[in-house]
């Protein structure tokens, strides 16, 4: 076994810069008026930062102490346990050196208690756990997560060096990848919680075999049931484990309440202020790809959401879990629930969260409401420093809390542009640190350690208790009389005494608060599953709606007709309006559908049609909830806002007369005729509606009156209506229509061949501005024939210049059009007015010599290389680089409403990057990818090529997202390779192509794009 040499080291105080007489006094310095380089200085640190009222803020390190700090852990003696991140994603930053030796799991320790640390020790170093994502620290047990593996060192003699390593895990895609596996968390029931990202795809045993769940499904998400990211519970030894809930994108710590309730945020796909915060329901879908189909976000479906930041989760989908939260831009990081003493009182039990994106560290003030919660965000500590990067915090013994700092000018996208400076802060409420002894061997010392926040020490405390059986049931009973969280942590405690579990599980679901009857719930689905239906019918009438809430999600195992009939007894309870109360239905009935829903229907016979029967209907997978979603949409009354959401709904469900049913709409009288319509022909089966002459006609029927609706265009082309080609075009001249609808018509219309029809609008004698728009959509088309007219058009004596630039533009867009341009320069075939525009296009060509020759055809003067420390300290004008963005930028990105969307949006980017990093992100885009943009190509089997994204990929087709914002969809079984790009899509040598002005000035303007923080949207 390859065990590292290790060593201690001394530290003298003023390495840091910081003294102990002054620590926790915020330098009387103006932070707003240094330079960028004093900023960056330690001593300069506590200056930039806003703390909350009853606070203080230390530094308890710094560089050159700690680098790039991914995770962290305090253990029961109160030392701060870290992993390092200097090795961090070398194939990206490439400019920056690499240890050999590999990366460091530390030891930081304060001797003397004023609150800096000033000793340090090497537990580990290795390659193995280069830029690792998360460490536990479990009495002599340390667990690290570094994808593929996660491993447990042991040091069994005490001297802070592993005396073995072992595998826990494995398999897990996201190597030296933010979205691979993330930290483990020890909970009050005495098993170890953890998650991975939607890159960690899978989890195998240590010896690389596929494992499957305690209900026998294999842990991955290409097979089913599971997606994308994923919240795991196991034994300490890695057994029995559970995905609690899946489809998420990078969910980056999971924390655990005492009563066993799960928490945790998730990171959107950058750009598009959809981060969160989650409550899980256990083996909930949290629903960032379509759970049915696994495409992206962006793909037009049904009933989907107005505001991208909802639609980016899918909540319009019946079976995606509400968030708790949602907080717009940001890349969350750590979280855990605050369950200590020592801050003030109004962040006791509340959540607390590390914001890199922001450079905050956050509250969340919980209220319950109804079944699930509702919130508000509080600040704890907010700088003024952009390249402040809080990533972790965790709990001391003493109650205080530490924060990690990642301190960088940017945060994600695979880019670190420093390696060698770190921070870690200690905020508590008073002066120095000096956390209590606990005495782990003695029951009086475990009883006390057993009320601590703190990780380890609640650990070992519950180690010692556990052993001991029936002899520790007096402390446990002092720590019930207590109440509280004492309280709730004894019952788990007292379940696990082997002769005593339904003593303990019967005393928690008969208290007089409803905490500790969910509590006792979750008790009695761990430790008695035999009896757990006898349980669930005592409290299957419950007045609390969250123990109800946790009654139904119980019922999801079962499938036996009593289980059925207490799911009915629940359904029935149901008054309509709150998600997390229908969401927890659907949970307890998705694995025996028909059983329990039927069981709901013998009860509630004709008395379904109210908002709660309509809801259940909506939410079920039941066979025979079509009929009555059919009848639904019949009801006169029905409001067209919630129409969509029911059409949406066909997809989730089965039945043989699905399809005539949904056909049947279309001949129905109704109010809202035309919009039921339009819904209709978007639902039905395109083999059902060619199986019938009868079908086409009526679909046929139908057309005129929904034209240019998404319904209709998806008709149009499911079907094949080459006849649509007149109202195809008059779509895609449609300046009012959404860009995106009018892009997917000109798709389908050259796919049908109506390239001359659109040669002929456009010769005709519309106005310039609608030419001009016209080509701006053409131009995002990756279609032979439209390439083909596109550069026939620059020979066309009618248009003038701007719109032959326009064309120029369109062809850059494609990789087709690309090389027609490519070749155009070679030839000398292209005016000279138009080969700056040709140039800036083709430098982000996926063709290495394209890339490379194409800079040659550039006129005039180049720009040399630039000092990025010269050009942080320029001032520039916003106003001004506005424009400039609107010339080199808004063709990939949005800005708000400004631009195309095919890059990460930039309407929060000053937030999320400094300007060191905004001109590092510009001169070498290459050098940090954010994650779901990185670049494909797909070689097709009849020759052809397409380069873009990868929005969505099933066994059968891929989705890709081409420049210009256009998608497409191509079958699998005619690809020939797929090969991922070594460069950005993003346009290389930008800054070649303009000057140190408008760079600057550019930069100025990027740095005023921040969204305030906010909550998007809450229940």
């Amino acid at each position: 076994m390859d065990i590292k040499i290790l060593f201690w080291v001394p530290i003298i105080v003023c390495v840091f810069g910081i003294h102990s007489s002054c620590q926790n006094r915020k330098p009387n310095i103006d932070f707003d008026n240094l330079s960028e380089s004093e900023k960056r200085k330690p001593e300069n640190a506590l200056s930039s930062m806003k703390v909350a009222e009853g606070l203080q803020l230390e530094l308890f390190a710094s560089e050159p102490l700690v680098a790039n700090p991914t995770n962290l852990a305090i253990d029961a003696r109160g030392r701060v346990w870290l992993c390092e991140g200097r090795n961090y994603r070398l194939f990206a930053n490439p400019d920056n050196t690499y240890d050999d030796e590999g990366d460091r799991i530390l030891i930081l320790e304060d001797t003397d208690g004023d609150g800096v640390a000033d000793t340090t020790k090497v537990f580990y170093q290795g390659e193995d756990v280069n830029s690792a994502l998360g460490i536990a620290v479990l009495g002599n047990k340390v667990i690290v997560s570094k994808s593929p593996n996660v491993l447990v060192f042991t040091d069994v003699d005490g001297d802070d060096r592993p005396d073995s390593k072992e595998i826990l895990f494995t398999g897990m895609e996201g190597a030296d990848h933010d979205h691979g596996v993330h930290a483990f968390v020890f909970g009050p029931d005495g098993r170890l919680y953890f998650n991975f990202g939607n890159n960690g795809k899978q989890l195998l045993d240590k010896n690389g075999n596929p494992l499957k769940d305690i209900y026998g499904n294999t842990i991955n998400d290409s097979k089913g049931p599971y997606r994308e990211g994923m919240a795991f519970r196991c034994e300490l030894d890695g057994s029995n484990i559970e995905v609690l809930g899946h489809n998420f994108r990078n969910p980056y710590e999971v924390t655990v309440d005492s009563y066993g309730g799960l928490w945790q945020s998730d990171n959107d796909d950058d750009g598009n202020r959809g981060t969160r915060i989650n409550y899980l329901m256990e083996y909930g879908n949290y629903g960032f790809k379509d759970l049915l189909t696994g495409e992206n976000w962006r793909e037009r479906r049904t009933g989907w959401h107005d505001e991208v930041p909802k639609r980016h989760w899918h909540l319009n989908d019946p079976g995606s879990v509400p968030n708790l939260l949602q907080t717009g831009s940001g890349s969350p990081c750590g979280i855990l629930v605050y369950e200590d003493r020592l801050l003030p009182e109004q962040y006791h039990n509340q959540l607390i969260h590390a914001e890199p994106g922001h450079n905050v560290v956050r509250s969340y003030i919980l209220e319950e409401n109804g079944a699930g919660y509702s919130a508000k965000i509080q600040e704890l500590v907010k700088s003024r420093d952009d390249w402040f990067r809080p990533d972790d915090v965790a709990v001391a013994p003493d109650g205080s809390l530490f924060i990690s700092d990642w301190y960088d000018g940017g945060v994600g996208g695979h880019k670190a542009e420093d390696i060698v400076r770190g921070r870690v802060y200690h905020l508590s409420v008073k002066d120095g640190y000096k956390p209590p002894k606990f005495d782990f061997k003695t029951a009086k010392g475990a009883e006390a350690a057993l009320l601590s926040d703190n990780m380890d020490a609640f650990y070992q405390a519950w180690q010692k208790l556990h052993s001991m059986q029936e002899e520790a049931e007096p402390i446990l009973e002092r720590l019930i009389a207590q109440g509280g969280l004492a309280k709730a942590r004894a019952l788990w405690l007292g379940a696990q005494i082997n002769s005593k579990t339904e003593d303990y599980v019967e005393l928690a679901l008969a208290d007089t608060d409803s905490k500790y009857r969910v509590q006792g719930i979750r008790m009695a689905r761990y430790l008695l599953r035999n009896k757990l239906e006898a349980y669930l019918s005592q409290m299957v009438n419950d007045a609390s709606m969250q123990v109800r809430r946790e009654v139904a999600i119980a019922l999801r195992h079962l499938g036996t007709s009593k289980a059925a009939g207490l799911w009915a007894q629940l359904a029935e309870q149901y008054q309509g309006g709150d998600r997390w109360y229908l969401e927890a239905l659907g949970i307890g009935s998705d694995i025996y559908p028909n059983l329990y829903f039927n069981a709901w229907k013998s009860v509630i016979g004709a008395n379904w049609k109210n908002i709660a029967g309509w809801e259940i209907v909506w939410r079920t997978r039941a066979d025979d909830s079509v009929p009555m979603l059919a009848e639904m949409i019949q009801n006169k009354e029905v409001s067209k806002e919630v129409l969509p959401s029911y059409f949406r709904a066909f997809a989730f469900k089965k039945h043989p007369k699905k399809n005539d049913l949904i056909l049947d709409l279309l001949k129905i009288e109704h109010p809202l005729h035309n919009q039921i319509s339009a819904l209709a022909i978007g639902q039905l089966d395109e083999d059902f509606v060619n199986s019938s002459r009868q079908h086409i006609g009526i679909v046929k029927s139908v057309l005129p009156k929904i034209e240019g609706t998404p319904e209709w265009l998806m008709a149009v082309e499911n079907l094949g209506l080459k006849d649509q080609k007149e109202p195809l075009l008059r779509l895609v001249s449609n300046t009012e229509a959404e860009d995106d609808l009018r892009k997917e018509a000109a798709g389908v219309l050259f796919d049908y061949g109506g390239e001359k029809m659109i040669m002929g609008h456009l010769k005709s004698g519309i106005e310039e501005s609608k030419k001009m728009e016209l080509l701006g959509i053409i131009g995002n088309i990756n279609n032979s024939l439209a390439i083909g007219m596109l550069v026939e058009s620059l020979d066309e004596e009618e248009f003038e210049g701007p719109l032959k630039k326009r064309v120029v533009e369109g062809l850059g867009n494609t990789w087709e059009g690309r090389h027609k341009l490519y070749e155009m320069l070679q030839n000398d075939d292209l005016a000279e007015a138009y080969r700056t525009t040709a140039v800036l296009k083709l430098m982000n060509s996926w063709d290495a010599e394209i890339r490379a020759n194409v800079p040659k055809y550039l006129t005039g003067d180049e720009t040399g290389e630039w000092n990025i420390e010269t050009l942080i300290e320029q001032k520039g004008d916003a106003l001004a680089g506005k424009e400039i963005y609107g010339t080199y930028c808004s063709s990939c990105h949005m800005a708000g409403t400004m631009g195309i969307e095919f890059g990460p949006a930039l309407t929060d980017i000053g937030n999320k990057l400094s300007k060191q990093s905004l001109y590092s992100s510009i001169i070498y885009p290459s050098a940090g990818i954010n994650f779901g943009y990185e670049g494909y190509t797909a070689k097709m089997k009849d020759g052809k090529t397409y380069v873009g994204y990868i929005l969505s990929q099933t066994e059968d087709e891929l989705t890709l997202k081409m420049m210009g914002g256009t998608q497409k969809t191509i079958q699998a079984a005619n690809i020939e390779e797929l090969k991922a790009m070594d460069q950005s899509l993003m346009t290389k040598g930008l800054h070649k192509v303009m000057s140190q002005e408008d760079l600057i000035n550019l930069v100025e303007y990027l740095t005023t794009l921040k969204v305030e923080e906010e909550i998007v949207a809450s229940n």
